[in-house]
Formats: C-alpha cells, structure tokens, sequence
C-alpha cells in the first residue's frame, strides 16, 4: 500500500493583523509539491499579505507548515533554502551583471562571492538562466535591461535557490503580453519540475487557462480553492469581482475573457 503524500505547505487558522487592521482571517489550506497554483482576488484582499506569510515574512497567528515542519521552528538559513520568493517589482539598486544577481539565489547555500563560483554553484546558475532564456544576458548590466528582460533575470534568481517552494508576487506585473506569458510559462514548467510555485496575479484569464490549483481571496478570507474550472464560476465572478466573462475551451484549456461589469 503506498503511503499517503506529504503535503509540502500546511496553513491552518492563518489570520495576520496590521496596524490593528484585520487583514488575513482564518485561512486553512494544503498544497502538493508539483503544482502551480495561481492566487488570486480584487485589489486589497489580502493576496500578498497570505503570500508573505507563507514565507515567514509577516507575523501571523495560526501554523504555517513547510515539509512537515513549523515554519517557527526553522532558522532564517533554512527558510531561504526552502523558500524561494519573488517581491514584486524587478527593480535592481546596484550595478551588477545578470549572472551576478542570478548567483545571488545561492547564498542561503554558503556562496559568498560570486566571483569564486564552485563548479555545483555555476551549473545551478547556468541552468537558472537557461531554463529563463537569460543566458545571453548573463554579462549585462542589470539596470541596462528592458523590463522584460530583468523580469527573467529576477525569475532566475529564486530558481537558482532550488528550492522546493517558489512564491512569487505578481511576476507579470507591467509587463507586455510576451513577457507575461513567457513568465507565467516559465512558473509552470518549474512547477513540472517538481517544485510548488503559488504566483500572485491579477489575469484571472491566464489563472484559468494555465494554473493546476486557484486561491481565491476576498476580504482577507479564503472565498475558493480548486481548478480553474470550479473557482471560476459565473456566480463567483460577479459576487467577488462583480463581472461577467466569456468562457471557452480551446485545445484542452479553459479560455477565460472579462466581458462586462455588473452591478
């Protein structure tokens, strides 16, 4: 008989407040190495707020689990190593190459200089960018690059921690449809790999069409979770984002198109 799945991140009763504002409430939720999952709400539900408390980086009560662990219980090193995430915007402050701010993603692993690269830190950085299509970029000066361009270098980064979580906020944000797409891809074929990857987004279109899971947040509360297909239901789409939209399913995928507003 084959045991059951570990699930690689547990929350249960998440609530976090700020300023004594209540902005998270009472989220309880399991995800499965291996899947992309999208998270997804109107404007100031909460999205970045659950997303930064999966990683630690806001102070929250309830239990947050990671491979079977508190969360609390594992040292910052040991977060980083197993937590990978992407802040929102792609803004670089100092004047580094592109490969200087993929090898970045290598020190929760000991780098320290990524000048003096071991052969196991260079291949990982190398296949970071590869799998990014940021190669050519690698001796760029990051600030020089379109934002586009710093938007994959960026997403190389945290792929270069090889971590078995990846979050990332709103990776497409500003970007042309090439950039959006090519990014939301690149998320899904990390997730194929192996790796659970939760993006924040606003395109409910590419959520349906690309994402295994969805996290649907509204008013600091968990409103749905499931495929695209049963969050994305006409009666939720005009409760919480008070629209219609046209669905299609095309080549096996669930087309996803904001039509009108509602009342």
């Amino acid at each position: 008989m084959t045991a059951p799945s570990r699930s690689m991140l547990n929350l249960h009763d998440v609530s976090v407040s700020l300023g004594g504002r209540s902005i998270l409430q009472h989220v309880s939720l399991s995800l499965e190495k291996g899947r992309f999952v999208v998270l997804i709400g109107p404007n100031g539900a909460g999205k970045t707020t659950l997303l930064r408390a999966m990683a630690g980086l806001v102070a929250a009560t309830g239990e947050v689990m990671v491979d079977g662990a508190p969360l609390t219980t594992l040292t910052r090193q040991k977060r980083a190593q197993k937590i990978a995430y992407l802040p929102q915007g792609h803004q670089v402050h100092w004047p580094l190459s592109a490969r200087d701010v993929v090898a970045l993603g290598r020190f929760p692993h000991g780098l320290a200089d990524p000048e003096n690269l071991s052969p196991e830190h260079a291949a990982i950085i190398a296949a970071a960018m590869e799998r990014t299509g940021t190669t050519a970029l690698a001796a760029r000066n990051v600030q020089s690059l379109s934002g586009g361009e710093r938007a994959r270098v960026m997403l190389a980064r945290v792929l270069a921690v090889d971590a078995p979580i990846l979050l990332a906020d709103e990776p497409t944000a500003s970007l042309d449809p090439h950039h959006q797409l090519a990014v939301m891809h690149d998320l899904q074929t990390e997730a194929r790999r192996g790796t659970l990857v939760i993006a924040v987004t606003h395109d409910i279109g590419l959520a349906a069409r690309l994402a295994d899971e969805v996290i649907l947040i509204a008013d600091g509360r968990l409103a749905a979770m499931g495929p695209p297909a049963a969050v994305f239901t006409p009666e939720r789409l005009a409760e919480i984002y008070r629209i219609r939209a046209v669905h299609q399913e095309m080549a096996g995928e669930t087309l996803l198109v904001p039509w009108e507003t509602v009342p």
